[in-house]
């Protein structure tokens, strides 16, 4: 009973009482149980959730209103670079047929809709459903559109495919869409493929799989274009921004830089969050967690940003919603580990030597603490040069622990960065 209560109560964000019932459940439950370890876990997210409701970020956010939103489900915003083309999913009553899935959830099947920004008028059209031969009688669902608009990625899912990636072109003199053509090897494979997202030069693409091989379950790879135009064979984005769990939903900006994804593998405060990392000197940042109340104690997983870093657009069910799901659009001009750095980023490469006595300390284990909050950011371990690097965001202040052979010490590391450099910062730590 607490174990289900405190659930619940997470989900209503009444977190004093989750917490309570989730420390009277682990106070009498038997570890050897895998609530007991969803308990420990879910304590964690309603402490962090806690902590980021108490420093909310410089975000407004509001329903993007009645032409785009329906009292049924609607998700997976996609805009172009220009913020002037929405596209979007919905299981409302008028799709394609019209039919219901009676052999699963009993709502209506998924089709795609797109509206136009009015620039006179200061709204968006109303929704329709999108024109050409993209939308069928069974599950159609958008994944990405084309910084330019003119090329998009859809989910389709049905007894014959476990989850696979298509494309469709747009027709610039007509503006319809052609009929979807399913991604080839090595991109689709027998597992489920899901979320993709192209840099603007078309070089590289972002997506989710499930394939054999990855860190966790769903995990990010990036294919990139040979010379004869083909996508080379998929990399693991690695264990920096993978893990164990699940990474389900990848954005990247069109700097081709700047990464946005959501996981509820990284630390959330229920559910699936949405994390940003950066590429800085070939290596990624560690994931930051975009805060409070972008991301809440349900589930936000399919989002959007334009090239200005001005505006994201996120699915959510926010307290103010239609229906289920609903379309929101969150002003972000004012919150730097967004807005700022589309050229030369928000991150930094701290390199750190570790000596002790003069002698190099080989791994060593160095955690990084945000020194205002104090949260855990990220550590790394010394090399056999008593070396270390790790990505993080800039201009903070970080307590630093070094562990070496029981022994600890702490220093404080100011990461500034420095506009126009290669925003390596270098630091000798000495025991």
């Amino acid at each position: 009973m607490n174990f289900f209560y405190g659930q619940t109560y997470h989900r209503m964000a009444r977190l004093d009482e989750a917490i309570s019932s989730f420390e009277n459940f682990i106070a009498t439950g038997s570890k050897r149980t895998i609530e007991y370890e969803l308990a420990l876990k879910y304590l964690n997210q309603c402490q962090y959730a806690q902590q980021l409701m108490s420093e909310p970020v410089p975000v407004v956010v509001e329903n993007i209103g009645r032409e785009i939103n329906s009292r049924f489900d609607d998700y997976a915003p996609s805009v172009t670079s220009d913020g002037k083309t929405l596209i979007f999913t919905s299981r409302r009553s008028d799709t394609e047929g019209g039919e219901i899935d009676e052999s699963s959830d009993y709502k209506f099947f998924e089709d795609i809709y797109i509206s136009q920004w009015d620039e006179k008028l200061g709204e968006w059209s109303d929704a329709e459903s999108l024109p050409g031969n993209v939308n069928t009688k069974k599950y159609d669902a958008v994944l990405s559109v084309a910084p330019d608009g003119n090329q998009m990625f859809i989910y389709k899912n049905d007894d014959r495919l476990a989850g696979d990636i298509f494309m469709s072109q747009r027709n610039k003199k007509t503006g319809d869409w052609y009929a979807p053509e399913k991604l080839d090897k090595p991109i689709n494979t027998s597992y489920y493929e899901g979320s993709v997202s192209i840099t603007a030069d078309g070089g590289s693409l972002y997506f989710i799989s499930e394939r054999t091989g990855g860190v966790g379950r769903g995990d990010i790879y990036r294919s990139q274009k040979d010379k004869k135009g083909d996508w080379d064979k998929p990399k693991n984005l690695g264990r920096i921004i993978n893990t164990s769990d699940d990474e389900k939903f990848v954005f990247i900006h069109p700097n081709g830089k700047t990464l946005y994804f959501s996981s509820k593998g990284h630390q959330t405060m229920g559910g699936y969050d949405i994390f940003k990392s950066e590429l800085i000197n070939g290596d990624w940042g560690t994931p930051v967690n975009l805060g409070y109340p972008i991301n809440t104690v349900n589930e936000e997983s399919t989002f959007s940003l334009t090239a200005d870093n001005s505006k994201l657009f996120v699915a959510a069910e926010y307290e103010d919603s239609n229906g289920e799901r609903d379309i929101y659009v969150a002003d972000v001009s004012n919150y730097a580990l967004i807005s700022s750095g589309y050229d030369n980023g928000t991150f930094v490469s701290i390199v750190g030597d570790v000596t002790i006595d003069g002698s190099l300390a080989k791994k060593a284990t160095v955690k990084f603490f945000n020194a205002k909050s104090d949260r855990f950011v990220g550590e790394a371990v010394t090399n056999k040069e008593g070396r270390c690097r790790i990505n993080l965001t800039g201009n903070e202040e970080y307590r630093v622990e070094i562990v070496h052979k029981g022994s600890t010490n702490i220093v404080m590391v100011d990461a500034k960065r420095i506009e126009g450099s290669d925003n390596v910062l270098k630091f000798d730590w000495k025991f």
